[in-house]
């Protein structure tokens, strides 16, 4: 009888793994963002970025909290992020600075495949009467609470991932020095609208969003859409020292 390391049970499970993953068609199936775009200050954005990216003018960013009902992975969750807009020479696009997620096997893959500087953090997420109210604690603190009231309905609405991103880390990571990746994810929308919301800081030293955020929110919404992969991923620079230290509390703390 065959060993369990014969290549024929290796190839069987690589191919249950394989057909397990894609069965959907999506990674993700019907996501539900809150989503406040907010402004940034410049100088401690340019901080934290890797060498050949520098802020937006003005300096921008994206904070959301979103639930993830079902994924690929068979795995449902919570996720929070910082996403700031970024110029570079291949173009503007994002970059993840901070993210945090209240499922291990997310907060694996995220990190290991896609370079996002996951944490693990606990969620609150609520949806009543066209309210929506999203926050996140870690170590005794809210470091970030997002509500608002829906809006109008959006026809047309603008890409929320489908941008060119930028993450340190992922496939080929090596601590202190890292690949910097460059992807774009896919989207399909179900529903997306306008959102009054309001954006709550706590100053953490694990989670020093504070430092960032440099005033009230700009604008907001509410969308549910799917994350079918993305079109692409390959490696575009590499990340080194100055960056492993300017962001070793927003990244690993």
């Amino acid at each position: 009888m065959p060993g369990i390391h014969d290549d024929r049970h290796y190839l069987i499970r690589l191919r249950g793994m394989s057909n397990k993953m894609f069965k959907s068609g999506n990674m993700w199936d019907k996501a539900r963002f809150i989503t406040a775009n907010v402004p940034l200050d410049p100088k401690a954005v340019r901080e934290i970025l890797p060498r050949g990216m520098r802020p937006a003018d003005p300096a921008t960013g994206m904070l959301f909290i979103v639930d993830y009902p079902k994924t690929s992975f068979d795995v449902a969750y919570k996720e929070a992020a910082l996403m700031v807009d970024v110029k570079t020479p291949l173009g503007r696009g994002v970059h993840c600075c901070w993210m945090v997620v209240d499922d291990e096997t997310a907060l694996i893959y995220g990190r290991e495949c896609l370079g996002y500087p996951k944490k693990m953090a606990k969620f609150e997420f609520r949806e009543e009467d066209g309210k929506v109210f999203g926050s996140i604690t870690r170590r005794g603190v809210t470091a970030l609470t997002l509500e608002g009231t829906l809006g109008q309905a959006q026809s047309a609405p603008e890409p929320l991932f489908a941008k060119k991103t930028f993450n340190v880390g992922g496939i080929g990571q090596m601590m202190a020095i890292n690949p910097i990746w460059l992807f774009k994810p896919k989207e399909v929308f179900h529903e997306s609208y306008a959102l009054d919301v309001s954006v709550k800081i706590e100053y953490s030293e694990f989670d020093p969003l504070a430092a960032l955020i440099a005033g009230p929110a700009i604008s907001g919404r509410f969308v549910v859409m799917d994350i079918p992969g993305s079109d692409y991923m390959f490696p575009v620079g590499v990340a080194g020292l100055r960056f492993y230290a300017n962001t070793a509390a927003l990244r690993y703390k």
